[in-house]
């Protein structure tokens, strides 16, 4: 997120290529519309074409734009109901569920794009172009090697195979050891030493015995996501690691930090833990997961915008129909309520 408007130009030249794919320049022009040669224009970065534009031509070109924004989300987007996917207020929608509750003003520093451009942008009263829209995507949730993912191959392209491919294996490492993710989240505390025991400062911020960090360190060297440097180790810059896409692997990896912090909740350990019995309408249970992902984005604008970092911290949490698979209906009312 920290690289300006140039870096998303390069990357813009090479998901057009790779769409291209063999096509001729003037060939691809005429494929989608153009008299002119329109796309050696956008190739040489002479002119970009507008994001909706660009999703455009990649349905024409056999591209599942909807499907691109559900694996983005997880989930397909309300807001699909009432726009064309590869519309300009689609772009604006997609662009503000990216953003959640992250300021404008942040955006803005992030992007090095003036406040009121984004804001016009947000609101589809005007409208940002192909290597815009891919810093937008970065600058409000990380994850412009996912949307690059959902269209192309980002090995494919030079100007992201490394930082995929590095992606990728923080992805598989954290799903396959998910302390290994916690480790290097407390290596990255701005309290972590810099000389002197990191290990045992690992080992007491997440209550773990020391050669288990030590184990895990060396799994994550072996990853590439840390490097011995002048005696002490040093995390390579991987911003965000989403393990949401592989679903199967997700659910087991949500268990095991359910279980931690169920570990920690049997201990008297101090935290947040707490628990709700209620009945309600179908209508207000698809509310309160609304209420409940408009949190998670609250949460995560929180955390991207942390300007100093002392905690490793670990969210979990659950909101369900309790009725049994397959009932229409909820469990009768019970008690219950919240404990800190």
């Amino acid at each position: 997120m920290a690289h300006n408007l140039d870096h998303y130009e390069v990357i813009a030249v090479e998901l057009l290529r790779a769409l291209r794919g063999r096509r001729s320049q003037a060939g691809l022009s005429r494929r989608i519309g153009y008299g002119s040669n329109i796309v050696h224009r956008w190739e040489s970065r002479r002119c970009w074409p507008t994001a909706s534009r660009f999703l455009e031509i990649c349905r024409q070109l056999g591209k599942d734009v909807e499907r691109s924004y559900a694996r983005m989300f997880l989930r397909r987007p309300e807001w699909l109901d009432d726009v064309d996917p590869c519309s300009p207020h689609a772009v604006a929608a997609f662009l503000c569920d990216l953003r959640g509750k992250t300021p404008i003003v942040e955006l803005a520093a992030r992007t090095g794009i003036n406040r009121f451009t984004i804001s016009r942008w947000l609101k589809a009263q005007a409208h940002p172009n192909l290597p815009q829209l891919l810093q937008l995507i970065d600058a409000t949730s990380g994850r412009m090697l996912d949307f690059l993912s959902s269209l192309v191959d980002p090995s494919a392209l030079p100007a992201t195979r490394e930082a995929w491919q590095q992606l990728e294996a923080a992805r598989h490492l954290a799903l396959e050891q998910p302390w290994s993710h916690a480790v290097l989240r407390a290596l990255q505390l701005s309290t972590c030493p810099t000389r002197g025991d990191q290990v045992g400062f690992i080992a007491a911020r997440l209550d773990l015995p020391e050669p288990r960090v030590r184990e895990l360190l060396g799994v994550l060297q072996e990853a590439g996501q840390v490097a011995r440097s002048g005696g002490r180790w040093v995390p390579s810059p991987i911003d965000s690691v989403d393990t949401g896409s592989e679903r199967a692997e997700s659910r087991a990896l949500k268990v095991t930090w359910a279980d931690v912090a169920t570990r920690r909740l049997e201990t008297g350990a101090p935290g947040s833990f707490g628990y709700s019995l209620f009945e309600v309408s179908a209508d207000d249970m698809r509310r309160l997961r609304d209420l409940h992902l408009e949190y998670v984005r609250a949460m995560l604008s929180i955390i991207s915008g942390s300007r100093s970092t002392e905690c490793v911290g670990l969210y979990t949490a659950h909101l369900l129909d309790m009725a049994e698979p397959g009932a229409n209906a909820l469990r009768p009312r019970s008690g219950g309520g919240p404990e800190t």
